[in-house]
């Protein structure tokens, strides 16, 4: 063989070689992505997806709001897994009121017509508790940015208006993870993790200015009632199907979300003990299972009082199938 053909030959084998190389390195990656902690989860939509939420929570005891739905902050509460949250928002100025001869700052709940508002996570009323919305879509948008295969929902319940959930998504860094895709079909978590865009936006409002910010309830997510007095209305077989059907959007929307937190009568304030009791594993799964069998799929948000107790976050493993 002349050195011509020789080296035509070896630089033939080599390309070959490399072509294969890549093809493998790109197969493994595929093979290898990880989403929302399993790689069996990536190529599902995302509503055959079940994820771990938190109901109201921006109430939480670690920042000292009163009468919290959570212990945890809401970054701790994505640290533990929770995938979906549900927030209230709130316009408000900062104010201050006199205890034990010392001044305590907090945050005013004031209307829209006040030219000082600002936008503020509240429960309420701001006086319980309050954060600058765009410091909670910056404490979102951090989490995205370190764990870029994760993909969360969060769910609106809107008294400040699309334009300030604008606002504030720009001025938190959360515009670029903003889901702006086809809500029909919901796209896979892997095409969501692919492109960036991991976060799906959706208000209780039933009309928005915003092209990614969703009104929830017009054929996107279907829920149960959220108001249980009683644990039993979550944990006895014979009250499941009851606590699972239609409310708001009826049976309309490929998401759905279930609603699993007890308030108790009168103030409404969760206790610690109702929320071990609804949140254990085994209690979340069988709920819903029986949601799924009277509304015909499964939940794709498990909402709680008190993230850290019980387990949401094992009980969306089983549900997933992991």
């Amino acid at each position: 063989m002349s050195n011509r053909i020789r080296l035509r030959f070896v630089t033939s084998v080599s390309a070959a070689l490399l072509v294969a190389a890549l093809v493998g390195a790109s197969s493994a990656g595929a093979a290898t992505l990880v989403c929302n902690g399993s790689s069996k989860l990536c190529d599902k939509r995302l509503n055959q997806v079940v994820l771990p939420g938190s109901h109201n929570a921006m109430s939480n005891s670690e920042m000292n709001w009163s009468a919290p739905n959570q212990r945890l902050s809401m970054i701790h509460q994505l640290g533990i897994g929770i995938r979906s949250m549900l927030i209230d928002t709130h316009w408000g100025i900062p104010s201050s009121y006199m205890w034990g001869g010392k001044k305590v700052l907090n945050v005013k709940t004031v209307s829209a017509s006040n030219p000082d508002r600002k936008a503020y996570l509240c429960h309420s009323t701001c006086e319980l508790g309050a954060t600058s919305l765009s410091v909670g879509f910056h404490w979102i948008a951090s989490f995205l940015s370190k764990n870029p295969n994760e993909v969360l929902v969060v769910v609106v319940e809107d008294y400040v208006g699309a334009d300030a959930i604008d606002t504030a998504a720009t001025e938190g860094g959360l515009s670029g993870y903003v889901y702006k895709g086809a809500t029909s079909p919901w796209p896979t978590l892997r095409s969501m993790i692919t492109s960036g865009k991991r976060l799906v936006m959706l208000t209780e409002s039933s009309t928005s200015t915003v092209s990614w910010y969703h009104p929830a309830y017009q054929g996107l997510l279907r829920e149960t009632p959220y108001s249980f007095s009683t644990r039993g209305q979550l944990t006895t077989p014979s009250q499941l199907a009851t606590s699972c059907r239609a409310n708001r959007g009826g049976d309309v929307g490929g998401l759905f979300l279930m609603n699993h937190f007890v308030t108790p009568a009168g103030l409404g304030i969760p206790t610690i003990a109702d929320s071990t009791a609804v949140n254990a594993k085994s209690v979340i799964v069988a709920r819903a299972r029986a949601c799924k069998t009277a509304r015909g799929l499964l939940p794709t948000i498990l909402a709680v009082n008190h993230v850290n107790l019980g387990d949401v976050v094992g009980a969306a493993r089983t549900l997933n199938g992991l």
